[in-house]
């Protein structure tokens, strides 16, 4: 009964039940999230949950990449600009385990890998690991090769030294930590070749920055692109570096079995060019590259200025038909496409920065491994034009009335554009100065108006000489002689780089083959000499110069300027100006008589230096002769230790400066810094023992008697010698007392003991005078005594 009446109970609660109940309960299925499909590119590309993931071939593992980082953006006053350069770096993967590591690449050292010393050289050439990220996950591509998906939010969220910016560039900026809240990824993109990837990204700014956001705010924010270039697998044929023909290079010591002594390898930085028809190429005819070289013109770029960039960029190409190639570079507005990007490393651009700035510069990316340049961004300050119109007016301004102007016409200023464009663009080419190119021409030719108007007034586009200001107004030379262009020179530099040899088997026969070129190209003519960059003593390689005598040049110069200074005014006259446009005319002339001093003080003591293989006749280093030295101390003397009154008596001087002699006596002391430093004397002493040198007593006997002529002929000395003769002793005194090695210390302490006995002879009129003498004497006095060392007064 009691069994019954549950079994009851049980059907009852069943027949109650709802008839869904009944049947069995379904379990929903689990939603899984699957990943968005990766973008595909060089890496391909993935979005999920707030992460970036790249997918590494296998294919690419030890692959080499450059990968350099430019600012897309940047605060005021940084230091930097957009499109500028902030970090470089070579590296490549490599899997170990279940992690990717990431190296740096490391170019000091070099050996083939059929060398049995080249396991020497990986053993002790270890490449820094700059990161290490596990592999998030394995993927089999449809050709059987695997993809590696790892992680890459925190190398480009954060300040990861490959990515981020140069330590360098930190301290220009001065900044101090990331803010990883304030900075994130803006995007990625991927391409076949390149990877770039945009972040914005906020600093901690240091109090001592010039920065306005970092003292004012604390921090500072900027952005970012950061380019991953695949190189190529087998580098370009490298070309050994000659010192006779100017490129850029890319150097490291490099290691075979066969040496017995280690060398440092150097090799130029070029563009990649073949002909894509070598058979035509051969035969002598002009060919297409495969790959032109292409600049684009950053889309910033005021309109009426871009043709004249194109031009500038596009000149170049008189110089690549005589590498026997055609149409090899050329230049294009920025196309309206908005699948390219300014900082996308595949695309080299003029970029035009918005700065005071009176610059322009061209630098390249190059490969390490052979010099194969890879792209190049060239940095063009808006400022630039102020640079071009104060050289023009005070170099050309009494020769073409159209420099007579506060502001140019847009046609010239076009072509000083052009000028500069081109001289640049030869940096992205590979080209470095040549100061020494200006020196090929004779300076009378510079006055001749056929031969300098068919010449021009320098052999190369890559010297530092602007405008033809040895040029008189009766000479009536034309643009084409006043300015600068591509020369003789620079077509042969880049017959020297880009010259393809399509039966040369190796780089060293290359090398011996471009050697017989130029021993036969440089006995043709002094106009192929590459004269560096003015960094080796030698007077015919300067910055700003012309002609193959700068006494005499100078002195044209000169003469121009007396004409220009008193028409500054007119020329400048711009209503409500308050004499700013005229001050800084004047500022302009002044540079340009220290630079005429400049160039002729380079001689005393000078150097020509001329490189030579070893099947090359002739010395390779020869003292400026006794005679040109000598020269050149009588026209310093002539033209600066005279006071030159010309340049601070114009009638409107006191609308600009206060004291003028103050304004100009700058130029004076620094010839005479230089003529009394341990460096000239050092040069002097150790020349002396060639044929035909300036012998350093002789030299002082000069310098002092030129100096010091007031003490016998009675004048009443002014403000400008009164300075001059105590820099003289200042210098002598501290380069006797503190900086001299012995060798030049006797040639000091004579200088000083012949000042002292012209200063004890001398019988002034003058008060003013006697007591400046006895002031020096007494200065000599206590230096002898060893009571000063010369380095209270300046």
């Amino acid at each position: 009964m009691k069994k019954t009446l549950i079994m009851g109970l049980c059907l009852s609660f069943l027949l109650a039940m709802p008839a869904e109940a009944k049947k069995k309960k379904e379990v929903p299925p689990v939603k899984k999230e699957v990943r968005t499909p990766a973008r595909q590119g060089l890496f391909n590309v993935q979005y999920w949950k707030d992460k970036y993931y790249f997918q590494i071939p296998d294919s690419l593992l030890g692959r080499l990449f450059m990968v350099t980082t430019r600012f897309v953006s940047t605060p005021v006053d940084a230091g930097f600009y957009g499109g500028e350069l902030a970090n470089e770096h070579v590296i490549y993967f490599e899997k170990n385990g279940k992690q990717i590591l990431l190296r740096a690449k490391m170019y000091d050292v070099s050996a083939d890998s059929t060398n049995a010393i080249y396991k020497a050289v990986l053993n002790s050439t270890e490449d820094p690991i700059m990161a290490s990220v596990k592999i998030d996950s394995t993927v089999t591509a449809t050709n059987g090769s695997k993809l590696y998906s790892i992680d890459v939010t925190n190398w480009f969220n954060g300040d990861h030294s490959v990515f981020s910016l140069s330590s360098i560039a930190k301290d220009r900026i001065g900044v101090s930590a990331i803010l990883k809240d304030l900075s994130y990824i803006n995007y990625i993109h991927t391409f076949p070749i390149n990877t770039e990837i945009v972040t914005t990204k906020t600093y901690s700014g240091k109090s001592s920055s010039k920065v306005p956001a970092a003292r004012i705010a604390g921090n500072v924010t900027l952005k970012t692109n950061t380019s991953f270039v695949l190189l190529p697998q087998e580098p370009m044929r490298a070309r050994t570096f000659d010192p006779r023909v100017g490129y850029f290079t890319e150097e490291f010591a490099e290691f075979n079995d066969q040496q017995q002594n280690v060398k440092r390898r150097k090799v130029i930085t070029r563009w990649r060019l073949v002909p894509k028809d070598v058979e035509a190429y051969k035969r002598g005819k002009l060919v297409e590259p495969e790959k032109p070289i292409v600049f684009y013109i950053d889309p910033a770029t005021p309109k009426q200025w871009r043709k004249y960039l194109i031009q500038g960029v596009e000149d170049w190409n008189k110089a690549f038909e005589v590498a026997g190639f055609k149409n090899a570079i050329r230049a294009y507005e920025w196309p309206n496409d908005s699948t390219m990007s300014l900082e996308d490393a595949r695309y080299s651009v003029i970029r035009y920065l918005a700065s005071d700035i009176p610059n322009a510069y061209g630098p390249h990316v190059s490969d390490p491994r052979s010099g194969e340049i890879i792209e190049s961004h060239v940095g063009w300050y808006h400022n630039v034009m102020s640079l071009l119109h104060g050289w023009y007016q005070v170099q050309a301004g009494i020769v073409d009335a159209r420099a007579r102007k506060p502001k140019f016409d847009e046609e010239l200023m076009g072509q000083l554009i052009r000028f500069v464009s081109s001289h640049e663009i030869g940096h992205t080419l590979g080209l470095r100065h040549n100061k020494g190119a200006s020196w090929a021409t004779p300076v009378d030719s510079l006055r001749n108006k056929a031969w300098v108007e068919k010449y021009g007034h320098t052999a190369s586009i890559m010297d530092y000489a602007r405008f033809n200001y040895v040029a008189q107004p009766e000479d009536n030379i034309s643009e084409a002689g006043i300015f600068p262009r591509i020369n003789d020179y620079d077509e042969w530099a880049i017959n020297w780089g880009y010259r393809y040899f399509p039966d040369a088997q190796s780089e060293k026969e290359e090398r011996l083959i471009l050697n017989k070129l130029t021993i036969a190209q440089l006995a043709k003519s002094q106009r192929y000499w590459f004269g560096g960059e003015g960094n080796d003593n030698d007077p015919r390689a300067q910055s700003e110069d012309l002609g193959n005598d700068a006494m005499k040049a100078s002195d044209y110069g000169i003469k121009n300027l007396k004409r220009i200074i008193n028409e500054l005014p007119k020329w400048n006259d711009e209503e409500g100006d308050m004499d700013v446009n005229l001050l800084t005319a004047y500022k302009n002339l002044r540079s340009q008589f220290a630079r005429y001093c400049g160039h002729v003080r380079s001689y005393i003591g000078g150097m020509y230096y001329n490189v030579k293989s070893a099947e090359e006749e002739g010395p390779v280093y020869v003292s400026v002769d006794r005679a040109t030295q000598r020269r050149a101390l009588a026209w310093l003397n002539k033209n600066l230790f005279k006071e030159p009154t010309w340049l601070i008596s114009p009638a409107y001087i006191s609308r600009l400066i206060r004291v003028p002699e103050n304004f100009i006596i700058t130029t004076g002391c620094d010839v005479i810094d230089n003529l009394t430093s341990a460096m000239t004397l050092n040069l002097i002493s150790k020349h002396s023992s060639l044929p035909n040198s300036y012998k350093p007593m002789e030299y002082i006997n000069d310098l002092v008697g030129y100096l010091f002529s007031s003490t016998t002929t009675g004048e009443k000395v002014n403000l400008w010698t009164k300075t001059l003769q105590r820099r003289a002793i200042n210098n002598f005194v501290k380069a006797w007392r503190v900086t001299m090695v012995d060798e030049q210390r006797p040639y000091c302490l004579a200088a000083l003991q012949k000042i002292k006995v012209r200063l004890q002879a001398a019988r002034p009129a003058d008060a003013d005078t006697r007591a400046h003498y006895q002031d020096l004497l007494m200065q000599i006095k206590l230096a002898m005594e060893g009571k000063w060392d010369g380095k209270v007064q300046k």
